[in-house]
């Protein structure tokens, strides 16, 4: 019954994910109720945060390949519901993670502050993070909030621009004016508040344009032995890697899109170049996307 709820995780339909997660919890608590010291060093849980829209599904599916993960549904936000979309405190998101159990698979969209990281570290969290381009980002979340997810909050503030290249000048900007009641600050502070995660020994941390590029193989293998050093579990981590090569479906991501680097390309006007240098300052350098500010 819990492999077929697990599945349901997957679903196009929001209501059948949701009610999937809802329905595992009760396995959940009994697992971390039964689960001691030995059970987190063997079989610690896996933490797969992202930078929203930077592959967070492709990342879930490789990781879905490591040894006895089991996956209750959980999702962790540094943003309360998209209902709400408003800042969570740093102590709730730490509250949340101390609650992980041994080998599950948490997803995650985690600013990187004290107390979050803290509770990473005191959990035994093997912890992944992917990022992307900020400009991809940008033109993905004016997709994403215009014309796929209805439910969301932001839906109405995009569907309200008259074209999708008023929705990317949307997406740089945010919607600062809204602070506190809707938390959508400019695309380069949204980058800053995770890009603490990057260059973290404790942290695995790599660009979606390198995990879809031909060094796939090279980062697998990487990420693999990155999570056989922190288990206390006899693993392969050759095997590991070859698993996680053979469990990407995007078809399985209900949010997918495109999930191709450089679209932005094709999109972005001279005016959002403009916007996208004053809102982004020196992130696209300083994170290795440009040389310099020329582009």
């Amino acid at each position: 019954m819990a492999q077929v709820l697990a599945e349901l995780l997957h679903h196009r339909n929001g209501f059948v994910r949701k009610g999937a997660a809802l329905a595992l919890r009760v396995p959940r608590r009994a697992a971390r109720a039964a689960a001691g010291a030995d059970d987190y060093a063997a079989r610690p849980p896996v933490l797969a945060n992202s930078f929203p829209k930077s592959g967070t599904h492709l990342l879930d599916q490789i990781l879905e390949a490591l040894p006895n993960q089991r996956n209750y549904g959980e999702f962790l936000s540094s943003m309360t519901s998209s209902f709400q979309f408003r800042r969570a405190t740093d102590e709730q998101s730490a509250a949340a993670l101390r609650t992980a159990v041994p080998g599950e698979l948490v997803r995650s969209h985690l600013f990187c502050e004290p107390a979050t990281a803290d509770a990473i570290t005191a959990t035994r969290f093997v912890h992944y993070f992917i990022y992307r381009d900020p400009r991809d980002v940008a033109l993905s979340e004016a997709h994403y909030y215009r014309t796929i997810n209805r439910w969301h909050r932001l839906h109405k503030h995009f569907a309200a621009a008259e074209s999708l290249e008023a929705a990317i000048e949307l997406a740089i900007a945010g919607l600062p004016e809204l602070t506190p009641e809707i938390y959508y600050p400019p695309i380069g502070q949204r980058f800053e508040h995770y890009a603490g995660w990057i260059g973290r020994d404790d942290v695995f941390a790599v660009k979606f344009s390198d995990l879809t590029s031909e060094r796939q193989g090279e980062l697998l293998r990487q990420m693999a032995d990155f999570y056989a050093q922190r288990t206390t579990a006899d693993v392969d981590a050759a095997a590991i890697a070859d698993a996680m090569a053979g469990s990407v479906d995007p078809s399985r991501s209900h949010t997918y899109r495109k999930g191709s680097s450089g679209g932005w390309q094709a999109s972005f006007t001279d005016r959002h170049r403009e916007l996208f240098k004053e809102h982004c300052g020196d992130v696209l350098v300083t994170y290795g996307f440009e040389t310099d500010k020329d582009w």
